[in-house]
């Protein structure tokens, strides 16, 4: 798993295309109707347990934490520190793999990223509250993916970044890339360690509609060999506050 600057990509071994599809096995906790608890336990009981028990999670944080002095708009402190860790690519390569894969562990209170998974989650979603409407972003990846998927409603399985710009998007990779109609995702280049990149973060509990699968074989002036086009068709979070409601179950049983 490699993370070039701010914009991440998944590269696999040839073979079969990765699938693109509503990455039934991810971590996508939306938080609605709970953010107010799920604050509390990430300020009271995770965050710096988590940041003790990973190194990398460790020094992303202290470094982020030497660049972000003070709160920036509507960000807390911690949430542009957050930021900041995503780009980090030692902490990158633990994080998006294990969202991707993560519901079990999620739901079994072993998930290793709460605190950094809710952070990032609630910067974009209050980031949103003043980003109106929906915007065209792209993203370039070097990974094949299955293209049998026209028509089909897909989610990334994790945070995707993505940029306003598809020439930025290109330089990390052309093999399979995305023009994306994104509604959820938020503009986070200025709170970003790499702003020129023009990032835009999309959250894994948005889910889209593929609109179009266009191949350079049939239109040879492609930007990409394979360019797949996403709509918003909204979210779907198959966890939305199970972490918060089996916690505070555990903690104030029902008599």
């Amino acid at each position: 798993i490699i993370k070039v600057n701010n914009l991440s990509f998944l590269l696999i071994s040839a073979g079969a295309g990765y699938p693109l599809d509503m990455a039934l096995n991810s971590v996508d906790d939306q938080y609605k109707g709970c953010t107010s608890k799920m604050a509390h336990l990430v300020k009271t009981k995770y965050l710096m347990k988590e940041i003790n028990n990973s190194p990398q999670f460790k020094i992303g944080w202290q470094v982020g934490a030497m660049f972000v002095k003070f709160p920036k708009g509507y960000l807390k402190r911690n949430h542009l520190i957050a930021i900041y860790v995503y780009s980090d690519n030692n902490v990158y390569q633990h994080f998006n793999p294990d969202n991707r894969y993560g519901k079990k562990q999620y739901n079994h209170k072993t998930y290793k990223w709460y605190s950094l998974y809710f952070l990032l989650t609630e910067a974009i979603q209050i980031l949103k509250k003043t980003q109106y409407g929906c915007r065209f972003t792209y993203r370039g990846t070097n990974v094949e993916f299955n293209k049998d998927v026209l028509n089909k409603e897909v989610r990334f399985g994790s945070f995707a970044s993505s940029s306003l710009d598809y020439n930025i998007a290109r330089g990390f990779g052309s093999k399979s890339c995305f023009e994306i109609y994104t509604c959820e995702g938020a503009d986070v280049a200025k709170y970003s360690k790499y702003p020129h990149e023009k990032e835009v973060l999309i959250p894994p509990y948005e889910k889209f509609k593929v609109t179009a699968v266009k191949s350079r074989k049939y239109q040879p002036h492609l930007w990409c060999e394979t360019v797949f086009t996403l709509k918003s068709t909204g979210t779907r979070s198959y966890l939305n506050c199970f972490h918060v409601n089996i916690f505070y179950i555990l903690l104030f049983p029902l008599q």
